[in-house]
């Protein structure tokens, strides 16, 4: 598609992630970023590149409410679906496509949550995306296009290794790197310490191969131990702490799917993205190293904004629609 005219976007939440967007988008000739929003008092009313770090303004300021009617909004404010979805009904009801980083949203499990979205969605004509790398690619819409080359699928094994070193400090201690194994187990019984997105990614799998699952197991989430002394920018493991997270879940049927996720620091030999198809015929993918979490992130929700405004109007998924770099 190109566009006459720029895109006009706004940005909505500028934590570590909505940072790395607005720096796409300012990036992007085809978009002009309109609008900033966030409710941080040290944000609000300071020029966007400013909040960002980009050394220079851009001559849009950081407001506490959405201001004008942009036609489409970047969202990136939390994780799960309840706790931002009066965010999303708002800016659907002001006549906005989004897109939005919220992992419970890539795949929307909670019915009635969906069909209000839904309802505001289609009532103002405008369209709802969640996606991101991990929900929205790498777990879920890169194997449902790798099995398009398939005659027949009995099985999708889908692993992701993440080398946590890499990435921003709040998601080091987010895997539990640096506690020992009892606060680890502790707080994953207080919801502290969970990948979020991993049950929506095997439910998107699974629906787009037109499979009703027979069963879907519970989310295994235990810790990778340490065996040697890791050192990141921001924190030191000792050997028999906990160096981050292995989390799984699968479902049975028809096709079998699992997924496994593995995020710790000090997994620089080991990194890479995997999907493994059982079928007609077997297919195996590797990327080595992985696909960098935050970058692509931001990539696949800029990259998403010319096919969502041109997309049906209502909640859609990363299966709902084609997606490339733009």
């Amino acid at each position: 598609m190109n566009s006459p005219q720029p895109i006009s976007v706004a940005q909505y939440g500028i934590g570590p992630i909505g940072a790395e967007i607005a720096r796409l988008l300012l990036a992007k000739p085809w978009i002009k970023v309109v609008a900033a929003v966030d409710i941080d008092p040290n944000k609000i009313g300071r020029d966007l590149g400013e909040v960002i770090g980009l050394g220079r303004e851009v001559g849009v300021k950081v407001t506490a409410e959405l201001q004008g009617k942009p036609e489409v909004v970047c969202h990136s404010t939390g994780s799960r679906l309840r706790e931002v979805s009066a965010q999303l009904k708002s800016l659907l009801e002001r006549g906005c496509h989004v897109v939005s980083t919220c992992e419970e949203l890539s795949f929307p499990l909670d019915a009635e949550i969906r069909e209000e979205l839904q309802h505001a969605a289609r009532s103002a004509n405008v369209t709802l995306l969640g996606t991101g790398v991990n929900p929205g690619f790498v777990m879920d819409k890169l194997p449902l296009t790798v099995t398009a080359v398939c005659q027949e699928v009995k099985s999708v094994e889908i692993i992701r290794i993440q080398n946590a070193s890499t990435r921003r400090e709040p998601l080091q201690r987010k895997v539990g790197a640096g506690m020992t194994t009892d606060e680890f187990r502790a707080a994953v019984e207080s919801g502290k310490i969970k990948h979020m997105g991993l049950r929506e990614s095997l439910m998107l799998v699974g629906n787009g191969l037109g499979v009703e699952f027979d069963h879907v197991s519970d989310e295994k989430i235990e810790p990778i131990v340490a065996d040697r002394e890791i050192v990141t920018q921001y924190l030191k493991v000792a050997p028999g702490q906990v160096a981050g997270v292995h989390q799984t879940i699968s479902g049975t049927g028809r096709i079998n799917v699992s997924l496994e996720l593995r995020m710790y620091v000090g997994a620089e030999a080991v990194a890479a993205d995997r999907v493994i198809i059982r079928g007609v015929p077997d297919v195996e993918l590797t990327i080595k190293d992985g696909v960098h979490g935050d970058r692509a992130t931001a990539a696949m929700v800029v990259n998403s904004i010319p096919r969502v405004i041109t997309a049906r109007p209502g909640v859609l998924t990363m299966d709902d629609i084609p997606i490339s770099f733009r």
